[in-house]
């Protein structure tokens, strides 16, 4: 195992007149660039893992977060990570392009955005898209899912390179959803593993929409599959909460797009402009918000 050039003692040592919490942020901060320096001794393609974008702390730090800050941990799962890019050949871009032009619609889950502190908002509407259950296979979910989240963790406006946080937010429109025939526990345990492998640390939230009583029973059958953690960010938003929501954590034209597309997509059949979201420019753009269309498409 290569060792990194920072000395972490040392740096424990130079903080030591901070107070806890400053010293703290810098032992994270220097294991942070230990990792780095780590990782490239190794030789490892790191670029597999961030989408071949700048250089930043950024991917180090949730490596280390989600081993509870073990270098040693750190650097295998970003070994295994990068393993399985190469592996599977599914460097950012490619597999996410390539579905887009051949398969347009076939999946619905797509970045519309940014929250108000920065996060990428994440957006997935069952009734959009055009797979059928069978469709909806493990490995196709995950190849596909893997490039939306990548690329989301590249736009990621929130604090300083390096530092925690660096999180996404998953919102489901619950609307087509067909539960039992598409939430099946093997899908969801091989997902949240492989994405965990992947992009540790990175969904801090997912608020839950247009849901109904079959939605919540078969969740509640499911969550004692995934890791406490994950299941504990998972939150139903009733109807009545769902504007008070819309403006507490967003942008006014992020909450504005989020309302529009919830109320377009709350009942089947969905209009023609809704199922081809990714085509429609207006009145209202299904594909995402002003401001993300602006800068991003």
């Amino acid at each position: 195992m290569a060792k990194a050039d920072v000395d972490v003692d040392e740096a424990i040592a130079a903080v030591s007149d901070m107070s806890i919490e400053e010293q703290f942020r810098e032992t994270q901060r220097a294991m942070v660039v230990g990792f780095a320096e780590m990782a490239k001794a190794s030789g490892l393609n790191t670029s597999l893992v961030t989408g071949g974008a700048t250089e930043s702390q950024e991917v180090y730090w949730r490596f280390l977060t989600e081993t509870d800050w073990n270098l040693d941990a750190s650097m295998q799962l970003l070994k295994s990570a990068c393993e399985w890019h190469e592996r599977n050949g599914t460097a950012l871009g490619g597999v996410l392009e390539e579905t887009y032009t051949k398969q347009p619609g076939l999946f619905s889950l797509r970045q519309v955005g940014h929250d108000k502190e920065g996060h990428p908002v994440l957006y997935i509407c069952f009734g959009q898209s055009s797979a059928t259950p069978a469709e909806h296979t493990v490995d196709a979910v995950i190849s596909f899912a893997q490039n939306i989240v990548g690329n989301a963790c590249r736009t990621n406006r929130q604090g300083k390179a390096g530092e925690q946080g660096r999180k996404s937010m998953l919102i489901i429109d619950c609307t087509g959803l067909q539960p039992k025939a598409v939430l099946k526990p093997t899908m969801l345990v091989k997902a949240h593993q492989t994405l965990t492998l992947l992009y540790p640390c990175t969904i801090d939230s997912i608020l839950l929409y247009n849901y109904n009583q079959e939605t919540r029973n078969t969740w509640k059958e499911l969550k004692g599959y995934i890791s406490e953690d994950l299941a504990s960010k998972v939150k139903f938003v009733p109807l009545q909460n769902t504007s008070r929501m819309l403006i507490t954590k967003f942008p006014a034209d992020v909450g504005e797009w989020l309302k529009e597309e919830l109320a377009a997509n709350k009942s089947m059949p969905l209009s023609d402009e809704q199922v081809r979201f990714w085509a429609s420019h207006s009145p209202h753009d299904p594909r995402a918000s002003p401001s993300y269309i602006a800068e991003f498409i």
